[in-house]
């Protein structure tokens, strides 16, 4: 499915699917049901990168076996854990619910009463789709970040639509071309219409997802520039996952910014959170993409060396410490080093 529908049809996130069971589909929207049924009936079981992960097929399988489910959760969880150097959450709970066709989506992912997700996915989903897919990277990434009041809802879907192709870039999942597709072609959207006032203020799906992707894009460029290039974002947001554990915690947003700005010894979060969040603030974005080095030529992304944030750039999209323990052992597991172990034969 295109990106760009699937984030503007789902919206908020909180989307109803179509499980083939009927006992369940009365309760598919309540997640203290949802985990309950994770708990007794989760069919796949197995620890990576610091998490445990539990998941549950609902629905006829069709060809969408557990084998590809299993497969299909491992690539995904590799690129996230080896941006945020461990799987998020310590426990997390998946619910496929297989349906007609050969979709993937729509999905929801909820903190309370514990991390877990549903996602919806076509029975008849080739292995080129699941190999190529970015909704269970957005949705894994969600478990990385405390939950916050749903008036700043742009801070969490803005954070996964920014950081899901970077985490699948680094682990060479997907070439940086393919992450900077998206800054050139959706995140204008994100840019403040007539009648906007900032941020926590115009609920959009435009602005929820590009605008708050661009709050996280130019975070990434403040922090590299007040530190001399020394932190990242990726540094910052590793240090509110720790201390918060993730999607089972709820902060405020100043809080969140707060413990990532300590992190990197600036207070560039805090900052702009307070310069978009109740005011229509427009972002010099094609200047941004030209410090980057980024631009398109004929339907092309291209790169320049020569600017002066090619660095960063470059950056971004490369593995951080790749000899190191956590990061290796989440790439050897992405490439299926380690035994699966499962309840059952």
């Amino acid at each position: 499915m295109n990106r760009r529908y699937f984030l503007q049809m789902i919206g908020s996130l909180i989307v109803a699917a179509q499980p083939s069971r009927p006992a369940f589909a009365r309760t598919d929207d309540d997640p203290e049901d949802i985990y309950a049924r994770l708990k007794s009936s989760a069919e796949l079981h197995f620890s990576m990168c610091g998490g445990t992960l539990s998941i549950a097929l609902d629905g006829d399988s069709g060809p969408l076996d557990q084998h590809r489910v299993e497969a299909w959760v491992r690539r995904s969880a590799a690129a996230v854990s080896t941006y945020f150097g461990r799987f998020p959450v310590e426990q997390w709970g998946l619910l496929v619910t297989r349906t007609e066709g050969s979709h993937i989506g729509p999905a929801t992912t909820w903190g309370y009463p514990g991390s877990i997700t549903r996602l919806s996915v076509g029975r008849d989903v080739s292995d080129e789709a699941l190999r190529d897919d970015w909704v269970m990277v957005h949705e894994m990434i969600h478990l990385a970040l405390p939950r916050v009041p749903l008036s700043s809802e742009w801070f969490m879907e803005g954070n996964a639509t920014y950081v899901e192709p970077i985490a699948r870039a680094q682990l060479g999942q997907i070439p940086p071309q393919e992450v900077w597709r998206w800054a050139v072609d959706a995140m204008p959207k994100g840019q403040p219409q007539q009648g906007d006032e900032g941020l926590d203020h115009t609920h959009t799906w435009a602005r929820t997802y590009w605008g708050g992707a661009m709050y996280w894009l130019l975070a990434e460029i403040a922090i590299y520039k007040h530190s001399n290039g020394k932190y990242s974002l990726q540094d910052a947001l590793r240090a509110i996952n720790r201390a918060s554990g993730g999607n089972t915690a709820y902060w405020s947003v100043a809080q969140t910014a707060r413990v990532g700005d300590t992190a990197v010894k600036s207070d560039v979060l805090a900052s702009l959170y307070d310069q978009l969040k109740d005011r229509a603030v427009s972002v010099d974005l094609d200047g941004m993409l030209r410090q980057l080095g980024i631009s398109e030529e004929a339907s092309v992304i291209r790169f320049d060396d020569r600017a002066p944030l090619a660095e960063l750039r470059r950056s971004i999209t490369s593995l951080r410490n790749p000899n190191g323990s956590s990061t290796k052992a989440c790439m050897d597991e992405n490439l299926g080093k380690k035994p699966i172990h499962r309840d059952k034969p």
